[in-house]
């Protein structure tokens, strides 16, 4: 078995280099003759100024490819790659339209070329020249913020053949505007070919591929609320307006005319709990805030308390020299007033106490605990607000 096993090896060997043998001799002595195609090798157009004098040019480009036929011995062809065939092919007598492109290729004497086909046919387009107008496209997080774009130059010089100049609408403009650290900005934008839809045309050469850019952004301005209200009934002062200001953004012009912004008409009655009202929004500005939310406010929270001492009680009209003590003042007077809305604070300095004495004294008659102040307070209550018997 083993014997078997190493004969069929031997066999084997020798076979194979047997074969290797021979394809040495043939391809050393006989080397025999073989033809390859070559497909998609692009034709140089060899009269080309020519064209250009006419305002000619080939379009659609990819079209100028070709497949050849090239034989010669084996040996030759396996050295022959796509880069090594050179074609060229030329046009006579070329006019707008349909041509003829008729092709050759440089001879060797190794191996012999054949064409498909000896022509190409090509489509020649005028080559047309047209000013396109400059249009701004804002992108980015601040591109609502912003007020004037001013572009170095507002058209630029397109060149084409003449069915994609008719393709472009306009030179579009793309301003980034991912940051606002300065009230302008500046920068190098890209000039890009578009049509009517916005979609980019191919193939078209400007003369300028970018061109600078200043960026304005909006002002902006804080301005207070103005309620409108629908009669009178209601005194506003009782109600939380929040926000009591908003933010407008707009150009300095329209922003200086502006001083505060109104509400839509209210009743302050049909309020209840909270009622949201909008904004009337003036021609030329924007702001966040569309409407803002209005409720009465808490009593409680309005009234500021402020205790005195029986000696902070002032007695005027004296004439008597009545003392505290036969007014029966107690030791503290508590004082709780109703202020007008929540941002307000007083202290004692804001409000002083007295009893007038002008009518005499007399130990069975109650006397009034009076207040000055400069200030005006929706209620003010003093307690005890008499003293005496």
């Amino acid at each position: 078995m083993k014997n078997n096993l190493k004969k069929n090896t031997k066999i084997k060997l020798i076979s194979f280099l047997s074969a290797v043998v021979l394809w040495m001799y043939v391809m050393a002595i006989v080397d025999p003759e073989d033809t390859k195609l070559f497909e998609n090798i692009p034709v140089a157009v060899t009269n080309t100024e020519e064209l250009e004098e006419d305002d000619l040019v080939v379009y659609p480009k990819s079209d100028l490819v070709t497949d050849i036929y090239i034989t010669g011995k084996l040996s030759d062809l396996q050295k022959i790659n796509e880069d090594d065939i050179h074609i060229n092919g030329s046009i006579n007598n070329p006019i707008e339209g349909k041509n003829y492109l008729y092709l050759k290729v440089n001879p060797t004497k190794q191996v012999s070329y054949e064409f498909k086909s000896d022509f190409i046919v090509v489509k020649l387009e005028k080559f047309n020249h047209s000013e396109k107008d400059i249009k701004t496209e804002k992108i980015g997080e601040y591109k609502d913020e912003v007020d004037t774009i001013t572009l170095q130059k507002s058209t630029v010089s397109v060149s084409a053949p003449r069915v994609l100049i008719e393709q472009v609408d306009h030179i579009k403009a793309t301003v980034q505007v991912d940051s606002k650290e300065n009230d302008n900005l500046n920068q190098r934008v890209k000039l890009t070919a578009v049509d009517v839809d916005g979609k980019e045309v191919t193939g078209v050469n400007l003369a300028t591929k970018s061109i600078n850019a200043e960026i304005k952004f909006l002002e902006e301005k804080n301005v207070p609320i103005n309620i409108q209200q629908q009669g009178d009934s209601e005194d506003i002062k009782s109600y939380e307006v929040n926000p009591k200001e908003v933010i407008l953004k707009g150009k300095k012009e329209i922003l200086d005319k502006i001083t505060y912004i109104k509400t839509e008409k209210i009743d302050l009655s049909t309020i209840g709990v909270s009622k949201k009202i909008n904004l009337i929004i003036p021609e030329g500005v924007t702001l966040e805030q569309t409407s803002i939310t209005i409720k009465p406010k808490d009593k409680e929270s309005l009234i500021q308390r402020i205790i005195y001492n029986k000696d902070e009680v002032e007695l005027i009209n004296n004439s008597n020299d009545i003392k505290e003590t036969d007014l029966n003042i107690p030791d503290s007077i508590n004082v709780e007033v109703q202020l007008e809305d929540s941002d307000t604070t007083i202290s004692k300095s804001d409000i002083s106490l007295y009893i007038d004495l002008e009518n005499g004294y007399d130990e069975d008659k109650e006397y009034t605990i009076n207040y000055k102040s400069d200030l005006e307070f929706k209620n003010i209550k003093i307690i005890p607000s008499t003293v005496g018997r």
